[in-house]
C-alpha cells in the first residue's frame, strides 16, 4: 500500500473510533431537552399498555359509533379480540 493509502484510512478509522467515543460519552444525556425522561423496563411496559387500552377503547368507541349510525349492532372487546386475535 501507498503511503498515502495508509494515512487516510488511519484518519478514517480516527474519525469513526471519535464518532463512536462522542456517543457512547453524550448517550442519553440531553434527552431531556426533548421532553424525554427516562423511565424503567418495567414502568415503561406498564405506560406502553395503558397506552394500548385506552387506543383500543377510543378505537372500538369511535367504531361502535359508526356501526350505530348504520343501525348494527355495537362490538365489544371480545368480538374484536376474537376477529382479529390477540396475545
Amino acid at each position: 500500500m501507498d503511503p498515502f493509502e495508509i494515512g487516510v484510512l488511519v484518519v478514517v478509522a480516527a474519525a469513526v473510533l471519535a464518532s463512536c467515543a462522542a456517543a457512547r460519552a453524550s448517550a442519553g444525556r440531553h434527552l431531556s431537552e426533548f421532553g424525554v425522561r427516562r423511565v424503567p423496563t418495567r414502568r415503561a411496559a406498564e405506560l406502553l399498555a395503558a397506552r394500548d387500552a385506552q387506543d383500543l377503547a377510543e378505537m372500538l368507541a369511535a367504531t361502535n359509533a359508526r356501526r350505530r349510525a348504520r343501525g348494527l349492532p355495537e362490538r365489544s372487546v371480545e368480538d374484536a379480540i376474537r376477529e382479529f386475535g390477540g396475545d
